[in-house]
């Protein structure tokens, strides 16, 4: 029969939680192994919001929509390309490609992190940031759906 495992047995193996809210309203929350790697839930109790254009230059992530809509965005030949993702869809950045969500009212997202995840791994994109914060939801959603 499984066990509850003690706080301090969680601590010994380096694994932390971390939850956040962000300035956007989006709540984080974190579940982060000492190698860097780590799953998050990210719920958007709001209205859409943007997250912060990134990239990884060697963290591997994975994005399952377990509640949508999400728009997700990459920035590739000095443009913006957007994509409508719904319940159940996937996304998979590859690394050193700058990327962000627009999470819809309600949207939940799972995030993995996984292979080399290196602290200081996460990079601004004020590139791509410039392309897609200026959208509304409804001007986003019909640049992914065009």
């Amino acid at each position: 029969m499984p066990q509850r495992m003690t706080a301090e047995m969680v601590a010994a193996s380096g694994v932390t939680c971390n939850h956040q809210e962000m300035e956007n309203g989006e709540r984080r929350f974190r579940l982060l192994g000492p190698d860097g790697s780590g799953y998050i839930r990210c719920e958007n109790p709001g209205g859409p919001v943007w997250e912060n254009s990134h990239l990884h230059h060697t963290t591997r992530e994975f994005i399952l929509v377990q509640q949508g809509p999400v728009i997700c965005a990459v920035y590739r030949q000095g443009k913006a390309v957007l994509r409508l993702l719904e319940t159940g869809d996937c996304f998979c950045p590859d690394p050193g490609v700058p990327h962000d969500l627009c999470m819809g009212a309600g949207a939940v997202v799972h995030a993995v992190k996984y292979g080399s995840c290196p602290a200081g791994d996460w990079a601004p994109s004020p590139e791509l940031d410039m392309c897609v914060r200026k959208l509304s939801w409804e001007q986003a959603l019909q640049l992914a759906e065009g």
